[in-house]
This record gives C-alpha cells, structure tokens and sequence, in this order.
C-alpha cells in the first residue's frame, strides 16, 4: 500500500558549530545538493524541557552549502550571507535538517 502525500527529506543532527561560518553535521550522509533549503526543528531536545543552546536556529529555514557527504553550512535564506553562530549558546544534543520541497511529488495510489 502507498502513502498519500510528499514524503519527508529528513537527517539528523550529530552537531551544530559556534563559529564563521556556522557548520551543520548530520548522523548519516544528509543527500541534500548545495542551495537546497532546510529548516531545523527540534534542536537540543526542545522536547519535552529545552536545553537552551543555539535555540536562535531552530525552527527557522536556510539555504545550504554542501561541504561533505555529512556537512553542510546555513546560509541567510534571503540574503544568501552565511550564518554567524559565534555568539550562539553551544549545541547540547538532538534536532533534524527538513528539506524544503520547492516542487512536490505526491505519491499516491497506484493507477490501475
């Protein structure tokens, strides 16, 4: 049986960088190309008690730049300037890069 609707493009967070540029690593290789559009969510174990640390990028959407098969920098999703995390409280632990679908593909029920 398919599902119907898009299907989530989703990697998780191994770390966040405090720093110039700021450099997201992902568990696993992310399979996302370079001005791919993300959104991070759930960053320090929001849920259920925030940890506090760099709570100012979660939730909100980036462009990225691929660096490596797990790695990837934040980048202003208007401006295109790279993201300065150096003032950031630190990453503590959790949290998930979102692709952002600009064109969709909904699977559904097979034709017959």
């Amino acid at each position: 049986m398919s599902a119907i609707g898009q299907i989530p493009h989703r990697a998780e967070i191994l770390s966040v960088s405090i720093g110039y540029p700021c450099v997201i690593t992902t568990t696993a290789a992310h399979g996302y190309e370079t001005f791919d559009f993300i959104r991070l969510t759930n960053l320090n174990g929001m849920m259920p008690a925030p940890q506090h640390g760099v709570d100012q990028l979660n939730g909100n959407k980036y462009r990225i730049i691929v660096t490596g098969t797990d790695t990837f920098k934040l980048q202003n999703p208007i401006t295109f300037k790279d993201i300065d995390s150096t003032n950031f409280p630190p990453y503590t632990i959790g949290g998930n890069a979102n692709l952002v679908e600009n064109t969709f593909i909904f699977y559904g029920p097979p034709e017959e």
